[in-house]
């Protein structure tokens, strides 16, 4: 579950964690009367599941109240990648100029079997662009489970980060943050950036928090927090389907039979020179009806131009999800190219239906590889 940014400050504060000041307001009149509250200029930011706020223009400074009445006026129902701003958060300004931006952050890793802890020196950027463009500047850190984040170690990152200021202090931030991820069952939890003034202390100035949904039972607080319609409205579709399905930007979407290989088929598409448009993992069994909904659910973004369905046939029969892709076309809910490679059980028989259908729209091929590429050329057309 996706918890907005004024959410996540305040689970963070419950920790001991210094965040930033800020009042949520619905109304220009409501943003205006904080910032005259605050009696100083301000930044209006825009509460809405997904990155790249500032990009999209839901992020504004404020020198003075009426500017921000007149931010809060273009931020609130303005759409950002398909959701609607219907709330902002309204907090003191920074000045940036007179401090460092550093990124924290700890994340399920489910190669360590643990969380692991990642800091960096270039704080206000994208983590997933910080990895891409420069992976040596990210400093990764084992947590145990068991023990959590030590303060000496947590000083030690900070110095192998090359963070500056108070280190017993943005240590101490630094286990309070882990903390909160490991009792609140957390997937993700980022201080982007971590500020540090002139006086060398702390503080959290943005914050993403997503805390499992599989550990709800154990959080029930939390879970009167969840805002269904600030949610994509394909990924609370899905759920209702109960996929496993995730909403990305890119152009392909992506169908699969398992986590494992649906994170592969991720891979190749990017592989291909195409970007994923989703991951949706329709688990293992499904029989036909299973296939056509998770079709009918991807076909429905309108950032697909093709759709690459992955399966390796166990417990799932290949047939079953030739039958499902049919029935699909046929109802005329597919409208977009399916390139498909389906292995294992019942493959033969899948061959054999699609070749009795014999449309451009669906095209099987032998490997995962050939697919994948198929797909991206068309998407990519």
């Amino acid at each position: 579950m996706k918890l907005h940014e004024y959410q996540g400050k305040e689970l963070l504060r419950r920790f001991g964690v210094n965040v930033q000041d800020g009042k949520v307001a619905y109304t220009p009149d409501e943003v205006r009367q904080i910032a005259q509250e605050y009696g100083q200029a301000v930044v209006v930011k825009a509460q809405v599941h997904v990155g790249g706020r500032g990009k999209a223009g839901g992020v504004k400074f404020s020198p003075t109240p009426d500017k921000a009445y007149e931010n809060g006026q273009k931020i609130l129902g303005m759409d950002i990648k398909g959701l609607t701003v219907k709330k902002v958060l309204v907090t003191k300004a920074v000045d940036i100029d007179k401090g460092k931006e550093y990124y924290v952050g700890m994340i399920v890793d489910r190669n360590v079997q643990s969380y692991t802890l990642m800091a960096c020196a270039e704080g206000g950027m994208e983590i997933e662009e910080l990895a891409v463009e420069k992976p040596e500047a990210i400093i990764k850190h084992r947590v145990d489970p068991v023990a959590g984040l030590r303060p000496y170690e947590a000083r030690e990152i900070a110095l192998k980060a090359g963070f500056e200021g108070n280190l017993n202090k943005l240590a101490d931030m630094m286990v309070k943050m882990s903390k909160a991820a490991f009792e609140l069952d957390a997937n993700l939890v980022e201080i982007n950036p971590l500020f540090v003034g002139e006086d060398g202390i702390p503080l959290a100035l943005d914050t993403k928090f997503d805390v499992d949904d599989n550990a709800m039972y154990r959080h029930k607080d939390l879970a009167d927090w969840r805002e269904l319609e600030a949610e994509h409205p394909l990924e609370i579709e899905a759920s209702n389907y109960g996929f496993a399905y995730v909403k990305l930007e890119g152009n392909v979407g992506v169908l699969g039979n398992g986590a494992g290989i649906v994170m592969t088929s991720l891979d190749v598409v990017n592989r291909a020179g195409a970007k994923p448009a989703n991951f949706l993992d329709i688990g293992g069994g499904a029989r036909a009806d299973i296939v056509y909904n998770a079709v009918k659910l991807v076909s429905k973004d309108t950032d697909v131009k093709a759709i690459f369905i992955n399966i390796f046939g166990g417990i799932t029969r290949a047939d079953e999800v030739a039958k499902g892709v049919i029935q699909a076309l046929k109802d005329g809910i597919l409208t977009k190219p399916v390139r498909m490679r389906i292995a294992g059980t019942a493959e033969e028989e899948a061959k054999s239906l699609l070749a009795e259908v014999n449309s451009d729209l669906i095209q099987m091929y032998p490997d995962m590889f050939q697919a994948a590429e198929a797909a991206a050329q068309e998407a990519n057309k």
